[in-house]
């Protein structure tokens, strides 16, 4: 299969763990974020490989865009080896899923390096990272995505594993009370809501497939704070609002130019 189709069939493999409203059964609804978690990185993956042309003039923020989801990736799995499955041991041993993130890690290594590369010394990406010194490129899509094509299938092959990992029916058996796996939630998602939302929460809303309920924010949150509030400090790195935002004499501004419309 080629990445594109790559890309789309593990999505509807995500979708498939990830339809509805989260599970108010505990043991099912870690299945279920991590879904659409998954759907939500290789949709936003989808978008950046797909992008036909950057505008001339517009080949920076279209670079720090790309960045923004070298910083999810890097994020979800800093996240599940240092705060997440640490919390399953040791009733439930997540060994071989960290053990995977080593199939692609260097792949995705050398993505983010060449996409820094093409940034000015000193511009910010991610969340507040910095470029630093460096002989800067200029940014060519078809290299990017040979990168892209070099770590694609292991990433994909990971991500769509790590699902069948997470079966409630696993997790029940493996002993996890429903107060502990109640404690892993709530930890998690303390962690989460101290990420940025400017960056973290508008990526993550605005990149999830089309009638998903990830992530689980309460609905002030999703059509209220992120598009009118959170989008606007970062609304030149191309990402489209939440939702749309009402035609006023700024519009021009609050939207993004339609060539870099990837959704």
């Amino acid at each position: 299969m080629s990445t594109v189709q790559t890309l789309r069939a593990s999505i509807e493999k995500f979708q498939e763990n990830s339809r509805g409203p989260q599970p108010k059964d505990i043991y099912e609804a870690q299945q279920w974020e991590m879904a659409g978690a998954h759907a939500m990185l290789i949709n936003g993956l989808l978008n950046v490989y797909e992008a036909v042309s950057v505008p001339q003039g517009k080949e920076q923020l279209f670079v720090q865009y790309a960045l923004q989801w070298v910083a999810a990736l890097d994020h979800h799995h800093d996240w599940e080896e240092n705060l997440y499955y640490p919390l399953f041991a040791p009733k439930f041993n997540t060994d071989t899923i960290v053990a995977e993130h080593e199939t692609f890690h260097a792949g995705a290594e050398k993505l983010k390096a060449y996409l820094v590369s093409c940034l000015p010394v000193g511009a910010t990406w991610g969340y507040s990272q910095v470029a630093g010194t460096h002989e800067q490129q200029v940014f060519d899509g078809v290299h990017m995505r040979t990168l892209v094509d070099g770590f694609v299938n292991e990433l994909t092959k990971h991500l769509v594993q790590e699902i069948s990992y997470l079966e409630p029916d696993a997790l029940r058996a493996s002993g996890l009370t429903e107060a502990e796996v109640k404690h892993i939630a709530g930890v998690s998602e303390k962690h989460m809501k101290s990420m940025p939302p400017t960056t973290f929460l508008v990526y993550t809303i605005i990149h999830a497939p089309k009638g998903s309920f990830f992530p689980p924010v309460p609905g002030v949150v999703r059509n209220i704070l992120a598009p009118y509030v959170f989008y606007i400090p970062n609304r030149k790195l191309a990402l489209p609002p939440p939702r749309p935002l009402p035609i006023c004499l700024l519009c021009r501004c609050l939207t993004p130019p339609r060539e870099l419309l990837f959704l």
